[in-house]
């Protein structure tokens, strides 16, 4: 490796090679800042019409070597999308690959087509933005071919490398098996973007990518939108079988509910005869019942006041709060909170959803911590993705 590179720019740690060229971390020694390095091996023509903004790395300098040129770019803390070792599921892949169309249309508007749109071309940065390395590169190969390169990378960020070339077709096939659900639709909307891609490539190139982003973003709404139902009637996890039957209350609560609702009855039957006036008595015959209540009241009163010291009295207990104490899951994963709450012998159920919170936690839950809760009864829980 040439140290000589250039005087302010110094080559570290390479971090690929290829037919590309090559990529190199290194520091720029004049301003203390860390930097990408692509060395090309060939001396070419630079080309002035690369990309700028978001979707590109930005080109710092650009030189000349003895045996090629050389660009220096930006360092954004991350690494190489083929270094990355991510495998995510169809619905994660798919909201990436939205990104890898942005990179298309923006590369359309301003260099045109042949980007190089591979996993050893596209930067990971930490905060799960996609970015160009190579933005001034033009691949023949690569026109005509672009959303066939989207459903590769797709399949690369899902399955991991694969050693053999595997036709688009067999591609759009085990992305559509990967769903857990009906595969019709994932396989149907894939064909129709290869078909769209095909018709369209020539003339109404920019249309044809448009469209297509449209159409990967209504299908991760879908399975976004898929999965939210199914949790909402099947993520509902029930307990033990035995914590079910210790939760089941005792003939005798059945009994006072059955005595509850029968003096709920008698009081409404009460409420319909309230229109019913009494007759008036005579002021005599009042005064003789007083007379004979007061003294019936402190008969009894004597008579009861006689057998208070033999029988000690019971002292009045407080009755026992139902349900149990909702635990604190905030900021677990989702398998600690489950175990959490099965330990508590409370059902549960989560809602994937969007947030600032560090993905797979536990953000928000109700009841909240500290309130009580019946055994039947399931806490809802909210998981970062």
């Amino acid at each position: 490796m040439n140290h000589d590179l250039h005087d302010r720019y110094v080559p570290d740690t390479r971090l690929y090679e290829g037919v590309g060229g090559q990529l190199y971390r290194g520091h720029d020694s004049l301003l203390k800042r860390d930097v990408l390095i692509y060395l090309v091996s060939e001396k070419a023509v630079p080309s002035e019409r690369v990309m700028h903004g978001e979707a590109a790395l930005e080109i710092l300098s650009r030189g000349e070597t003895t045996d090629g040129i050389f660009y220096v770019l930006e360092y954004i803390p991350g690494l190489l999308l083929s270094q990355a070792g991510v495998k995510l599921s169809l619905k994660e892949a798919l909201g990436m690959s939205r990104q890898f169309v942005s990179i298309l249309l923006e590369a359309c508007a301003v260099r045109g087509r042949g980007l190089r749109l591979t996993a050893d071309n596209l930067w990971l940065t930490e905060t799960g933005e996609v970015k160009v390395i190579d933005s001034w590169s033009v691949d023949e190969a690569a026109i005509g071919h672009e959303i066939e390169q989207v459903f590769r990378l797709i399949h690369y960020i899902m399955f991991g490398d694969v050693k053999l070339v595997l036709p688009p077709a067999q591609i759009i096939e085990e992305l559509a098996l990967s769903y857990a659900g009906d595969p019709f639709i994932i396989r149907k909307s894939l064909r129709g973007m290869a078909r769209r891609a095909e018709k369209k490539a020539a003339d109404r190139y920019e249309e044809m990518l448009a469209q297509t982003f449209e159409d990967i973003t209504a299908l991760y709404q879908y399975i976004k939108n898929t999965q939210l139902a199914a949790g909402k009637k099947a993520v509902d996890i029930p307990v033990k079988k035995e914590r079910i039957v210790e939760s089941e209350e005792p003939p005798q609560s059945r009994l006072r509910d059955t005595r509850r609702e029968r003096a709920a009855m008698r009081g409404q039957k009460k409420k319909k005869r309230s229109n019913w006036t009494m007759p008036r008595i005579p002021a005599r015959i009042i005064t003789m019942l007083a007379i004979g209540l007061v003294l019936l009241i402190g008969g009894v009163a004597a008579f009861s006041g006689s057998g208070t010291d033999s029988k000690a009295q019971t002292p009045a207990t407080d009755k026992p709060v139902a349900g149990v104490e909702v635990p604190d899951v905030g900021g677990m994963t989702l398998a600690e909170a489950g175990q959490k709450l099965d330990a508590a012998g409370i059902r549960y159920k989560y809602y994937l959803e969007s947030s600032f919170s560090k993905t797979g936690t536990v953000f928000k839950q109700n009841p909240q911590a500290g309130e009580r809760i019946s055994r039947v009864d399931s806490v809802e829980l909210w998981v970062s993705q």
